[in-house]
C-alpha cells in the first residue's frame, strides 16, 4: 500500500473515485484559545496493489503534542476489489470536520494506521495572533 495523498483541506470530496481537494494547508492563528475550527476535511487517498485486494480497516485519530487525543478516533472499512488494470486499484477517504476545538496553541497531528500500522502523520500548527 502507497499513501498518493494525505492533507488537511478546507474542502475534499470524492466523486466517482476523483478526489477534489481545495485549500490545503497546516497552521492557523487565532486571536484567543479555546477555538473552534468552522469546516475542514481530511484526504487521503491511498494506493493498494493486487496482491493486497480485501478489506482494510483505518483509524485516523487527532493527538496533541502530547499524544492526548483531541477527539474520538474515526475508524472503518475499506473493500478494495481486484485491480481492473491488473496493477493496483485506488481508494479515496474523505472526513469532514464541523466545529474542532482547540483548547490551546500548539502542535497536533492527524496520525493515520491501516490494518493497525501506522502510516503517516499530519502535523497541523496553531500560533495566538499577536
Amino acid at each position: 500500500m502507497e499513501t498518493e495523498i494525505f492533507t488537511l483541506c478546507d474542502f475534499a470530496q470524492d466523486n466517482h473515485s476523483k478526489l477534489t481537494i481545495v485549500g490545503t494547508f497546516d497552521s492557523m492563528q487565532a486571536a484567543q484559545f479555546p477555538v473552534q475550527h468552522p469546516s475542514c476535511s481530511v484526504a487521503c487517498r491511498l494506493r493498494f496493489a493486487a496482491k493486497e485486494s480485501g478489506d482494510h480497516d483505518f483509524r485516523l485519530r487527532l493527538i496533541d503534542s502530547g499524544g492526548k487525543e483531541i477527539i474520538q478516533p474515526i475508524q472503518g472499512n475499506i473493500s478494495i476489489g481486484e485491480p481492473a488494470n491488473g496493477q493496483f486499484s485506488s481508494v479515496n477517504i474523505v472526513i469532514n470536520f464541523n466545529q474542532l476545538k482547540f483548547d490551546t496553541p500548539g502542535r497536533y497531528s492527524f496520525e493515520l494506521s491501516i490494518d493497525g500500522q501506522w502510516i503517516s502523520g499530519l502535523p497541523l500548527f496553531l500560533t495566538k495572533q499577536p
